[in-house]
């Protein structure tokens, strides 16, 4: 961060903090501004049972349509008019640090475009749009050389498209839009250096600002946020990102078909996922962004030339709110945080700290809270304040993930005194809300430029019941326990998915990231705690061990995103380098021994205890330059999962995470502390109740240093000495 210029930084009104401004480059979308869009076209909420995420525009004539970023390529038909299609572009570069996007749909381009009458891509290298003349030189590039006869026909499958009847069969609606993004070619096993001609190009990658294709008289944008590349098994949620999504002219997620209650509170979490383009197209206008437009070399930088850019949309002033908590879900969607039993309200805000009105955080119930609000003067920047209720327990805190600050913060963390309120003796004081958190944004005069900002926030200790079967006959119901959650318990999930990207051989071990972030404690050199904002991934691997069979393992590993640091002078810094691992595949070396392997500067000291007569290799999470860890760690075998996985099938359970049940702290007859856990699950039954499940069999899991956790069997063929002795063998980065 002490490379970025001043000019690139945004620093709280005290000074706490200074973190790096959002820097976006992107193209906008349509030739020209001059578009309209009407109410009933743009993002958001319809009403308390519609949320539109289309953004569509309408304008004269056929206008241009260009690549926001530079992406991969899939083009579906569009199922209301024939003679149009819808393309899914995935970025390959991102078009603002710290803002992940997934796909970016645009929906209404002409056909004749990409497809020609007898099936075959388009244009030629000289002759179409951009999009085309770009594929067909690429294609042309990769045959160069070949025999007339070699040269497969130029087929719109090669885009993805389903130009016969045999095709759009063989697509069908309900499958991921994934599974194309992440298509594995395999060849030949009797000729390993042949492939199938019909799958050997795969999905094209284009620059930023390339002219994809045309549209008349109209045109729709989706943006999705990304949340991980995977399929949940037999998610209950009941919109799903698949074909049948992809290629409908505009889309409205829709609770009036629904008559369960939570499958509608599930289908409303959906529309955070979702971003307005004039909000995306909003965050340019922070003077460190630039826009591209049309085909002008030189991009848009001042705020009043994008501004001009994005003033059609009706949209343009919104500032959307987006509040994750407890358990990655929108903020009060367990109810826990309204003021009081008869004071529904769980928000106050407004444009300043003085002028804050007391309100319920959602727009008619959809968990986005859309603000606008005129302000008087002609600022370049706009304030929105707020304050959000809680119970001022010392682990509550907050951390902006998109948006500016300004009030006091720790690199965009609030916690502690700057968070939480101290009580007076006259009462004036209100602490079951929080210090007011101010952020500031783009305007133009009393006008609030299209923006957002993204908050994660766990402000109130969460409660969990543990699950009571029903009493046998005769007998009186059981009590169940409840449990606080811990920092642990609110961590580790992903136990039912599955990789969207698939092995292509033995030799490559899945990982899945959830990318949603979520707040965790390290502890620091002063006995205090650091908070991080983190991902987290799970690896499969396989050991082999001594009777000669494999031992298959699943390793969860949290993955530092950002970390508030405790101010106090001449302590122990933490490890704070950021990382970006995504889901994919990691290459093993060893054809038998499939470990995982990274190049991380961690490695696991090895200290044998003993549990109660029960031998066990105990594991420590070290880093090699003696910096404080800011890593967790879990590791089971795979037969331990299964367990856990079975308790998701047998009570239909839904966000399923791993939950540490406490059993004792215990000194081993080596002189090792150590703590013992039972390993359960918390999750949404069918009803939306969050409860405790335990297994029959309980799996115990021990941890030395709060670190690394790690069943008996997972650690049993871990050899000692890791770091020195085996220079090979590398534990899954954390």
């Amino acid at each position: 961060m002490s490379a970025e210029p001043t000019n690139n930084l945004t620093t709280s009104q005290n000074g706490i903090g200074r973190v790096p401004k959002l820097q976006p480059v992107s193209h906008f979308f349509l030739e020209g501004a001059d578009f309209t869009q009407t109410a009933e076209q743009s993002f958001g909420v319809v009403d308390a049972q519609k949320f539109r995420t289309t953004s569509t525009v309408s304008f004269s004539g056929t206008k241009n349509i260009y690549a926001l970023c530079m992406g991969t390529v899939f083009v579906q038909p569009q199922t209301v008019d024939a003679n149009k299609v819808n393309l899914i572009l995935k970025p390959y570069r991102q078009p603002v640090n710290g803002l992940s996007i997934k796909y970016i749909v645009y929906r209404g381009l002409q056909k004749s475009d990409f497809v020609a009458s007898d099936g075959k891509i388009a244009g030629s290298e000289t002759e179409g749009v951009g999009f085309v003349k770009y594929i067909w030189a690429q294609f042309n590039q990769f045959y160069a050389g070949e025999d007339a006869d070699k040269v497969p026909e130029f087929l719109a499958g090669f885009i993805g498209f389903p130009h016969t009847a045999e095709a759009l069969t063989a697509q069908g609606e309900t499958h991921p839009i994934d599974q194309y993004f992440y298509k594995i070619t395999l060849s030949d096993t009797s000729n390993p250096d042949a492939e199938d001609a019909t799958t050997a190009y795969e999905l094209p990658i284009v620059p930023r600002g390339i002219q994809l294709g045309t549209a008349i008289g109209e045109v729709g944008i989706d943006i999705i946020l990304n949340q991980g590349d995977y399929l949940i098994e037999n998610a209950p949620n009941p919109f799903q990102y698949n074909l049948k999504y992809a290629r409908l002219a505009s889309h409205t997620l829709d609770t009036s078909t629904l008559t369960d209650n939570f499958k509608k509170k599930l289908l409303r979490e959906n529309c955070t996922d979702f971003l307005d383009i004039a909000a995306f197209y909003g965050l340019h206008a922070n003077g460190a962004g630039k826009m591209y437009v049309d085909t002008q070399n030189e991009p848009l930088i001042e705020k009043s030339a994008i501004y001009a850019r994005i003033q059609n949309f009706h949209s343009r002033n919104r500032f959307y709110l987006y509040i994750q908590s407890n358990r990655q879900r929108s903020y009060n969607f367990y109810n826990n945080y309204a003021y009081s039993d008869d004071n529904a309200n769980d928000l106050k805000i407004g444009t300043s700290a003085d002028t804050l009105t007391e309100t319920t955080f959602a727009t008619q119930g959809w968990p986005i809270h859309v603000f606008q609000q005129s302000q008087t003067g002609t600022q370049d920047v706009h304030q929105i304040a707020l304050q959000l209720t809680t119970d001022s327990y010392q682990d509550a805190g907050l951390f902006v993930h998109t948006g500016v600050l300004a009030s006091a913060q720790e690199e965009n963390f609030v916690r502690q005194e700057n968070l939480l309120q101290e009580a007076t003796e006259d009462g004036s004081v209100d602490t079951n809300y929080t210090h007011p958190v101010v952020f500031t944004t783009p305007a133009m005069g009393e006008h609030t430029i299209a923006g957002f900002a993204q908050i994660i926030y766990e402000g109130k200790l969460f409660f969990v019941q543990e699950y009571a079967p029903p009493p046998e006959p005769d007998q009186p119901p059981l009590t169940p326990e409840t449990h606080i959650l811990k920092d642990i318990d609110d961590v580790f999930g992903l136990l039912n998915v599955r990789s969207s990207v698939v092995p292509a051989h033995d030799q490559q071990l899945p990982t899945i990231v959830d990318e949603k972030l979520q707040l965790i404690n390290f502890p620091n050199a002063t006995d205090r705690e650091d908070v991080g904002a983190i991902k987290y991934k799970k690896v499969e691997d396989q050991l082999l061990i001594d009777d000669g069979s494999s031992l298959k393992r699943v390793t969860f590993e949290t993955l530092l995103y950002r970390i508030g640091r405790d101010a106090t002078p001449y302590t122990q810094s933490t490890e704070i380098q950021a990382e970006n691992t995504s889901t994919g595949l990691q290459n093993s070396n060893n054809a038998i021994s499939t470990s995982y392997r990274t190049d991380k500067a961690y490695f696991i000291d090895v200290k044998d205890f003993t549990d109660d007569l029960v031998k066990v290799k105990g594991l420590l999470l070290t880093v090699v330059n003696a910096s404080i860890s800011t890593k967790k760690m879990l590791g089971l075998i795979a037969d331990e999962l299964l367990v856990l996985k079975t308790l998701i099938t047998t009570h239909t359970l839904n966000q399923t995470t791993l939950f540490f049940k406490k059993e004792y702290d215990q000194a081993s007859p080596e002189g090792f502390v150590y703590s013992v856990y039972n390993l359960g699950v918390i999750a949404e039954d069918s009803s939306g109740q969050v409860l405790a499940f335990y297994p029959e069999k309980s799996i115990k899991v021990y941890t030395l240093d709060h670190l690394i956790f790690f069943s008996q069997k997972y650690s049993e063929f871990i050899p000692h000495a890791v770091h020195t002795q085996y220079s090979n063998y590398q534990i899954p980065e954390l």
